[in-house]
């Protein structure tokens, strides 16, 4: 191939393989499994609330990032204004990757957490003390719908 061909061959491949991890990115975008968790917290025990989640749950969930178990920072949540009765206090949001992450995520959790925190039996641990102060507590698993299609 000459060289006066051999620049545009390549601009062009560049071109072909850039939109082409555009689009896989477009559709990895819509396989994301994002769990919202609610808590009902009372007055009392929100400080406890919180210091579970800042200092094991979170650096918990920093890890699973790391690993490519979920695919953003787990977030939380509370409400700026109240209406008559909130249905919630704090809300958590986590993103896997996938479904096939959260089966690894299943698998591997107490293991990552016994190598964060050790001499603490696994990842139960602080769902017990957050299961124990929370009044009420749902998730829900929710997708991503495409508006553009």
């Amino acid at each position: 191939m000459s060289r006066k061909y051999c620049f545009p061959a390549v601009f062009i491949l560049i071109l072909f393989l850039a939109t082409a991890s555009a689009v896989h990115a477009e559709e990895d975008r819509y396989t994301i499994v994002v769990e919202e968790s609610f808590y009902t917290v009372a007055p009392e025990n929100r400080e406890e609330f919180l210091r579970v989640y800042k200092t094991r749950l979170f650096p918990f969930w920093q890890e699973m990032k790391k690993m490519g178990i979920t695919v953003d920072d787990y977030r939380m949540y509370s409400q700026r204004i109240h209406t008559v009765k909130p249905l919630w206090t704090y809300k958590t949001v986590v993103k896997f990757k996938n479904y096939a992450a959260i089966d690894r995520w299943l698998e591997i959790r107490d293991e990552v957490y016994r190598k964060l925190f050790p001499g603490e039996s696994g990842y139960k641990d602080p769902r017990k003390i957050i299961d124990a102060i929370s009044g009420n507590h749902w998730d829900e698993f929710i997708r991503e719908i495409p508006l553009n299609r």
